[in-house]
């Protein structure tokens, strides 16, 4: 019940030039509506000299506070005849950026994209009308033959948006598209497994719902690059182009192949089926032939992972042991699943243009295509596809239309539309479902590949992806481009959310989604899951920092005593005027302190923040402490786990006490296939 959209009242001022009388009024008009409305004078006195004309726009969408001002220079000289105001109603978005591409533009009198379009019909209402009787000659008619028919407000409709959540993903798909500099543009999803709700979608670059029309920096760049020129039909061709490309949810209209990801449906099809256990071992040489194919095809791992139980295949993510179990699932078994979980179809979003899947019909899908396709190779879906199949593995085997509109309601709170049941059918069992969670959550919390969403305190199941650009060449007709990605769903034995990220062509860093993708959606879950109340485990090594400003320092030093760090006591006053770090902050058990100011002592910066790039947990904790300074450790801490980045740029000078958050990555053994 946080309003995102809303209608605001703005005016447009325009004169009546048939009106003005001399050359003063004139004057007096474009003097003062020019200081008024920041439009220059010869513009709006070039429009007093039109004598015929009895409606010429000097400005629109005026705001109310400006509108009074116009209104009070009109009643002070005496201009009711010859300037004037018209209300009018502009959709407003309190929230700017937020959830831009879902919510959508709505235009003067429609809606134009998001939900602002596939719900428009519910939104807009009807216009009042008032009818009345005129004589033959254009004369009025008594009262009695007049009509006023009242306007009716449209529904309000109440979204699955939660605001909270939707930020985080905002500000980690940013850092994530910092971070690799992706071609092309990042996207990310958080939803309910278990009822399809959209808690959060996003693209990232996004755009401002204020100000739809104004392109992003790599839109305007693409546009001076064009070598139109401004006026020109191809300019503005151009333009609109690049604008209805901004627009464009990229969850729900851009394709992918989806890569490693899809390995947890196959797995879910061969279990299912009886095909494989668990405990069956595979071996992987680097590489496995399949019939049809003129050559191997290759393992990320090009020596091979050797002879190993399936869980720990999946784990790994190894593509050979993919392409066996497939074989002992068959075309048509396969084939049958890959509908059912939901790829031969569009999901049913309640938002426009969604695509359809690009796939094989049945009657071309052979022996190559199940192998590659056992790793999600050839084919493409969507981001929201991709969710909502792996959703269907997360709660227990049914497969949900994902929605972001949860009612309409009426003006005086009566709900008119609820949508909340989303579940189509059951795909495959919940001891299927258990097993595979099980397994993927080991893989996070110990070795494997997708270790790097690994939360501290959570159960987290997940899997990465990269795949191959394959409708994309560089200059020497090479498929160099890739799309990173990594979902994830928690708590494994209990999901409350699942989570994807696609970062779309990465050119920065570890092409991998275990290194581009996986960071990010770790820290997605970091915030998301404690605010949704899903408990954590006891992280025994963090305390909280207490409130000592304003207390007395004898109780100050003993309050911080009782949490097991060390305190400073800075100056010799009786009462605590500042701390380092302030209350609330996680701070490191073992190393962490606390420094207390009194008296007429205030903090200084005279510590200078070293770069900890790469140390490991321990020893970007001990190069902190050294310097008095404490620690919060963030992100997939383990062993062989590495500071990729820190809250704090090195070189900085601070003051001693001052927290430092390091986020960790695994560098090495967390590729996919």
């Amino acid at each position: 019940m946080v309003q995102l959209a809303s209608n605001i009242t703005t005016y447009r001022v325009f004169i009546a030039p048939n009106r003005i009388e001399n050359a003063e009024q004139a004057k007096l008009i474009s003097e003062n509506l020019s200081a008024i409305l920041d439009v220059p004078y010869d513009d709006i006195y070039e429009r007093t000299q039109k004598e015929k004309r009895a409606d010429e726009t000097i400005k629109k969408n005026v705001d109310a506070d400006t509108a009074d001002l116009v209104r009070d220079f009109i009643s002070n000289n005496d201009l009711s005849d010859m300037v004037h105001l018209e209300a009018s109603s502009k959709r407003y978005y309190p929230y700017s950026t937020l959830a831009a591409a879902t919510i959508g533009v709505a235009g003067t009198d429609q809606g134009l994209a998001g939900i602002e379009l596939s719900y428009d019909k519910y939104l807009k209402g009807t216009d009042g009308k008032y009818i009345t009787a005129k004589s033959g000659n254009g004369g009025s008619l008594p009262f009695k033959y007049d009509t006023y028919i009242d306007a009716t407000n449209g529904y309000n409709v109440v979204t699955t948006l939660d605001t909270t959540i939707q930020a985080v993903l905002d500000e980690q798909l940013e850092a994530a598209f910092q971070n690799s500099s992706p071609l092309s543009r990042v996207a990310g999803i958080v939803m309910n497994p278990n009822n399809g709700e959209i808690y959060g979608m996003s693209t990232y670059p996004s755009f401002d719902l204020n100000s739809p029309y104004n392109l992003d920096d790599e839109s305007k760049k693409a546009l001076e690059e064009s070598g139109f020129e401004e006026g020109t039909d191809e300019y503005t061709e151009k333009f609109y182009e690049l604008v209805y490309a901004m627009w464009k949810n990229k969850c729900v209209s851009e394709l992918y192949e989806p890569g490693s990801t899809f390995k947890v449906v196959t797995t879910a099809m061969a279990l299912e089926e009886n095909c494989t256990t668990f405990d069956d071992e595979y071996t992987c040489t680097g590489s496995y032939r399949v019939e049809g194919w003129n050559k191997p095809i290759s393992c990320h791992k090009k020596a091979g992972h050797g002879t190993h139980p399936y869980w720990y295949m999946l784990q790994q993510s190894c593509n050979p042991t993919l392409m066996q179990v497939a074989q002992k699932i068959g075309m048509n078994k396969f084939y049958s699943y890959f509908e059912a979980f939901g790829y031969t179809t569009k999901t049913g979003i309640d938002l426009p243009g969604e695509s359809y899947g690009v796939y094989h019909a049945f009657s071309a899908f052979n022996e190559v295509e199940l192998a590659v396709y056992s790793f999600g190779q050839t084919f493409k879906t969507t981001p929201l596809q991709q969710l909502a199949a792996i959703s269907a593995v997360a709660n227990g085997g049914y497969l949900v239309t994902p929605h972001v509109v949860s009612k309409l309601v009426d003006d005086n709170g009566n709900v008119v539309a609820d949508f909340s049941d989303s579940v189509k059918y059951q795909v495959v069992s919940s001891e299927v479902c258990e097993k595979i969670s099980t397994v993927l959550e080991d893989g996070v919390a110990n070795n494997g590949g997708a270790k790097n969403t690994r939360v501290t305190g959570y159960k987290i199941a997940a899997k990465t992806g990269t795949s191959e650009v394959r409708d994309k060449v560089d200059e020497e007709g090479n498929t160099k481009y890739v799309v990173c990605s990594a979902v994830a769903y928690a708590p494994s034995d209990d999901p409350q959310v699942a989570v994807i990220i696609i970062v779309d062509e990465p050119t920065v860093g570890s092409l991998f989604g275990s290194y581009i993708a996986a960071p990010f959606v770790a820290n997605v879950l970091e915030e998301i899951l404690p605010y949704l109340g899903v408990d954590r485990g006891e992280i025994p090594s963090t305390v909280t920092v207490t409130n000592c400003v304003n207390m007395e320092t004898t109780k100050a030093r003993a309050a911080i005593d009782i949490l097991g760090v060390n305190v400073v006591i800075v100056g010799d006053g009786d009462t605590v005027t500042a701390q380092v770090p302030s209350s609330g902050s996680q701070i490191e058990k073992e190393s962490g302190v606390v420094i207390l100011y009194t008296g007429s002592e205030v903090p200084e910066n005279t510590v200078t923040v070293p770069d900890l790039t790469g140390k490991s947990a321990s020893g970007a904790n001990y190069a902190l402490a050294s310097l008095g300074l404490n620690i919060n450790i963030s992100g997939a801490e383990g062993n062989g786990s590495v500071v990729y980045s820190q809250s704090i740029p090195a070189g900085t000078q601070v003051t001693k006490g001052t927290l430092v958050t390091v986020e960790l990555m695994f560098t090495t053994g967390a590729n996919d296939g």
